[in-house]
């Protein structure tokens, strides 16, 4: 354990003792996390440092947890890990995330150098220091982009490192020193007492270059949970929204999940790049939620968990949320049910319905008053759900589909099952969740004369 990156900067310096002094090293900092560190090992090596600039590029939804990553250079070509195959995160969805982060990078490579280039390592010794490596993928990403600049020898380094990753990203360079490495790595942050986040002041300061105030942006923090009361007390949500929300998603799980869960988190991040708002909810109460997790059956009221969800719809237009004069609702499993039935109850403001792994038999004739356009995606290693929405299709409304994802069980956590998943859901919201108020309660009128 290091007491901060100042500490782990001095541990380290004592691993590189053998290029102290020499006139051919440079030490290239990982911005941000990894300059205090690698000032520390500038300093006691008694040569100069700059900065590499690397950007993880994180999974929709789940931004901490790293699917590839670019570093400056020609190409700018993410360097993608196995998360991405594990979701299944499709290679146009990663383009788009990558395009979105280099616009962060550049302008930080802009500030940290003050509009100068990158060094000349052509012929140098680099060592690239970070504050740890855990996935290694901004650390890659970085020593393929050196080592298209040629320096004579590359060096990567850091306090602590997970062993398997180490020994796969040694291949790339022609030294890794660790001090520590350990095979069962769970995070960086879990080798410091103190591991703060290092802002754009900080890594000018530790250059020694003056800020520009207006280029500076400090790092952000985590929205929290919005509250809303229902009937029995709060629940709470998630909500986010891109810049010009063209419509309002509101996810609702199934039982045993919770709103956090990664599999609703990337399907609401999905979204979001789609350019949708999102809205991921927890239906139960605090109280509701314990008492399931006691004996299961609180998540088996549809009912409830649909009056919930009409709840939310009104209070996202209440509140004016981005996007909330067209809302599109997506459940799972008995969130499903909820978002069928609750379809039902707000016909005028829900444009269209996507069902995953959808108990949809629990919305009993509901199904047959629903007007907004529904989705039916089932995997299809999920026999029973399967047979259950074949069964309920004929009672939704002219339009509606089912899919089936190949190879996928009931909570699509399958390689590959989860991306697919949500890329469907998009194209159908793209394709029905649009403003057509007039048309939807004309066949609402419709389908209600025809049940008198």
């Amino acid at each position: 354990m290091f007491r901060d990156r100042t500490h782990a900067g001095r541990a380290l310096a004592e691993s590189l003792g053998a290029y102290a002094g020499r006139d051919d090293v440079l030490v290239l900092g990982m911005a941000r996390g990894g300059v205090p560190v690698a000032r520390v090992v500038a300093d006691a090596l008694g040569v100069p440092l700059d900065v590499a600039v690397a950007r993880k590029l994180g999974v929709p939804g789940i931004e901490e947890v790293a699917l590839g990553a670019i570093a400056e250079g020609d190409t700018w070509r993410p360097v993608c890990d196995d998360v991405a195959w594990f979701i299944g995160v499709p290679t146009h969805v990663v383009a788009c995330v990558a395009a979105r982060e280099r616009a962060e990078l550049a302008r930080r490579a802009r500030l940290y150098r003050g509009g100068h280039a990158a060094p000349d390592v052509r012929g140098r010794t680099v060592v690239l220091v970070d504050d740890g490596l855990a996935t290694g993928s901004t650390l890659r990403a970085a020593v393929r982009a050196l080592r298209a600049a040629t320096p004579a020898r590359l060096v990567a380094a850091v306090p602590a490192a997970d062993a398997t990753r180490a020994r796969a990203l040694a291949t790339e360079v022609d030294d890794l020193v660790a001090v520590h490495r350990v095979e069962a790595f769970r995070a960086v942050s879990d080798w410091y007492d103190a591991f703060p986040d290092v802002s754009d002041a900080e890594v000018l300061a530790l250059l020694g270059r003056v800020p520009d105030g207006a280029s500076v942006v400090a790092p952000s923090g985590a929205s929290g949970a919005t509250r809303i009361a229902v009937d029995g007390g709060a629940i709470e949500a998630d909500v986010e929204a891109p810049a010009g929300a063209r419509g309002l998603v509101v996810l609702a799980h199934g039982g045993g999940s919770s709103r956090g869960s990664y599999r609703n988190r990337y399907v609401a991040g999905r979204l979001r790049l789609a350019g949708f708002a999102t809205a991921r909810v927890d239906l139960l109460t605090a109280e509701e939620q314990a008492a399931d997790a006691a004996t299961a059956a609180e998540r088996f009221d549809v009912a409830r968990l649909a009056r919930r969800l009409v709840a939310v719809c009104d209070w996202a237009a209440h509140e004016g949320l981005p996007g909330a004069h067209r809302v599109a609702l997506v459940g799972a499993s008995t969130g499903a049910a909820a978002a069928l039935v609750a379809a039902t109850e707000r016909t005028a403001c829900v444009s269209a319905v996507v069902s995953r792994g959808g108990r949809v038999d629990l919305a009993g004739e509901a199904l047959w008053r629903v007007c907004a356009p529904t989705l039916l995606l089932v995997g299809g290693a999920d026999e029973p759900t399967l047979r259950c929405n074949g069964d309920a299709l004929p009672a939704l409304p002219r339009g509606s589909c089912l899919t089936v994802v190949p190879g996928a069980g009931h909570t699509f956590e399958e390689p590959g099952a989860l991306g697919a998943a949500a890329e469907h859901a998009v194209v159908w919201l793209e394709r029905h969740a649009l403003d057509r108020g007039p048309i939807r309660r004309a066949w609402a009128r419709m389908r209600s004369d025809s049940q008198r």
